[in-house]
């Protein structure tokens, strides 16, 4: 497990590869969204809006990305604790009180 220290202005967050693998293996993470939204009982194209970059839990801070080594696109999934692209999404996507997600036709 990465382990970091504390930052000013805040904790950073532990990652591991080994969650990112629990969370491939149990919430779908990287699934397609016709996947997610067959799991969610949602079309694809409701689906294909909630991504880890949208997500209540991502976590892309200039501060924790530099901490973490992390790629441009990276962030740090503050639920399960991995390293999660922007681009991808699993089953515990949440929206953020702030947005509203569209509903199905």
């Amino acid at each position: 497990m990465m382990e970091v220290g504390l930052m000013i202005g805040g904790d950073v967050p532990e990652v591991s590869e080994e969650n990112k693998k629990r969370a491939e293996e149990y919430w779908m993470y990287g699934a397609s969204a016709d996947e997610l939204g067959k799991a969610w009982g949602k079309p694809a194209k409701v689906a294909k809006l909630k991504t880890c970059a949208n997500c209540e839990y991502f976590n892309n801070k200039a501060r924790t990305l530099k901490a973490l080594g992390a790629e441009p696109g990276m962030g740090a999934c503050m639920k399960f604790k991995f390293m999660c692209s922007q681009e991808a999404a699993c089953q515990g996507w949440d929206c953020p009180s702030h947005m509203d997600m569209p509903e199905e036709d």
